[in-house]
């Protein structure tokens, strides 16, 4: 059963370089994380400006024990100084 973790955010004015830095290296650091199947970093195609990351690990263990390092716990702090209002994070696993 995967365990998914979604981020999406919309930069806060001046801020949209420095947000996508924060969330590659987010990405970056799962996906040398063990556990973790992949990352993706997308951009919203409708003009929002929205940012999303999507992190798939093998299980919520794994996801945990990313998230609970310094580095990360920084970046995710740095991340929501950078964003709008509104900022979602949700976890998802997978139905089959």
């Amino acid at each position: 059963m995967a365990y998914i973790r979604l981020s999406i955010a919309k930069a806060r004015r001046g801020e949209e370089a420095r947000l996508l830095e924060v969330m590659r290296r987010l990405c970056a650091i799962s996906t040398e994380s063990e556990g973790c199947l992949a990352t993706y970093l997308l951009e919203s195609s409708d003009g929002s400006g929205d940012i999303a990351r999507i992190s798939v690990y093998k299980d919520e263990a794994s996801a945990e024990h990313v998230a609970q390092q310094s580095n990360v716990l920084a970046l995710r702090s740095e991340q929501h100084l950078l964003c709008e209002p509104g900022h979602t994070e949700r976890a998802f696993v997978t139905v089959d």
